[in-house]
């Protein structure tokens, strides 16, 4: 009832009876006054007696209705001007917006339609420049990285034409040439890690923006990198304890969360202490799905702890890895987590490292 009696249409409705009834009052006391006038200071023979046997010949009230129409759109008009004002206010929102300008607000005091056409641009207008902020920044970051990964790619590279170039020279011995051959080999594979990396990251979306989403069984997705994982795990001589739940449902981008779990089992076989299993658990508790990867190693130093997902960190037990590093996995990881509404953090019990990833369960499908 408030929102009909607060409505465009009732106030117009309101406001063209209020403009009659004034209109009428007016008229009623201009006829009122006139006919006193003539009764009490016109006599007969005075100029302005020709008027009322005029107005007595029209007719009183066809005198009347012509004060009466022209008050009423007057008064009309002025009571109506106030929404003249919200249509330029609002006319003014919109230029703005088309312009680019969206730091301007439409103020409307008004409780009806216009008041809420005014919070709709306003939200448009603040939804918009977010946007255009995140996607600005996502494109910074995105040309950052591609620029920092491009010039990692010069030193490896380098390595290896040096050795190649080494290995062409006839003085080299047989026992240099197999040292030189393993390094370049190894330098290749960093090379070929860090042209992997660059073209992920030209892929990614680092912007909080959703993307193609669809119903994701969390227990299959884990299983199957599990499988795919398999030669790197061997290839360590590592083992994986795993503890999934069935029926962990989210919903969301099926390979970028794979990627956030694929970086983080990389990451403990590669830093980790392989003797020891890594252990992946996940469960549901109502609606949160609970996702903990867990390995044994060295702890990580409390000041290094708040910057490991910042981009291009790296600790210094990373630094002294004899592969490259660029920093990004755990960004990258956080930058997915955060756009399916969910947290990564790290803990550190017991000289253990682990990785809690927390993601809102879809219940649907159960």
């Amino acid at each position: 009832m408030r929102k009909f009696i607060n409505s465009f249409r009732t106030r117009i409705i309101y406001l063209f009876i209020q403009s009659l009834l004034i209109a009428a009052v007016v008229t009623f006391a201009i006829y009122k006054s006139l006919q006193y006038y003539y009764h009490h200071h016109v006599f007969y023979g005075d100029t302005y007696m020709k008027y009322r046997f005029w107005m007595r010949e029209v007719g009183d009230i066809y005198v009347f209705l012509a004060l009466y129409i022209p008050f009423s759109i007057l008064i009309f008009y002025l009571l109506t001007r106030t929404y003249t004002k919200y249509f330029n206010e609002i006319s003014t929102g919109i230029r703005q917006l088309a312009a680019g300008d969206f730091s301007h607000q439409i103020e409307i005091s008004s409780k009806d339609e216009f008041r809420q056409i005014a919070n709709d641009l306003n939200e448009a207008s603040s939804g918009l420049r977010t946007a255009i902020q995140a996607e600005t920044l996502a494109q910074r970051s995105k040309e950052t990285l591609i620029a920092n990964l491009a010039h990692d790619l010069r030193t490896p590279l380098t390595s290896v034409t040096g050795y190649l170039d080494l290995l062409n020279q006839p003085s080299t011995t047989a026992e240099q040439r197999v040292a030189y051959t393993k390094i370049a080999c190894k330098k290749s594979r960093d090379l070929e890690e860090l042209i992997e990396t660059l073209f992920d990251i030209s892929k990614l979306d680092l912007s909080l923006k959703a993307t193609e989403q669809s119903m994701v069984d969390l227990h299959e997705l884990l299983l199957q990198l599990l499988d795919e994982m398999y030669p790197l795990i061997s290839r360590v001589d590592g083992r994986i304890d795993q503890q999934i739940a069935p029926n962990l449902t989210v919903y969301g981008n099926g390979k970028e969360l794979a990627r956030v779990f694929e970086n983080l089992l990389s990451n403990a076989l590669r830093y980790g202490d392989v003797s020891r299993p890594i252990e992946v658990q996940a469960t549901r508790q109502g609606e949160v799905i609970t996702i903990h990867i867990t390995n044994y190693g060295p702890p990580i130093r409390k000041e290094d702890v708040p910057h490991l997902f910042d981009m291009f960190y790296t600790v210094d037990q990373v630094r002294n890895m004899p592969t490259k590093q660029t920093g990004l996995g755990l960004f990258i990881a956080k930058t997915i987590v955060e756009k399916h509404a969910g947290t990564i953090e790290i803990k550190q019990p017991d000289g253990q490292i682990r990785f809690e990833v927390t993601l809102p369960s879809d219940l649907r499908n159960l």
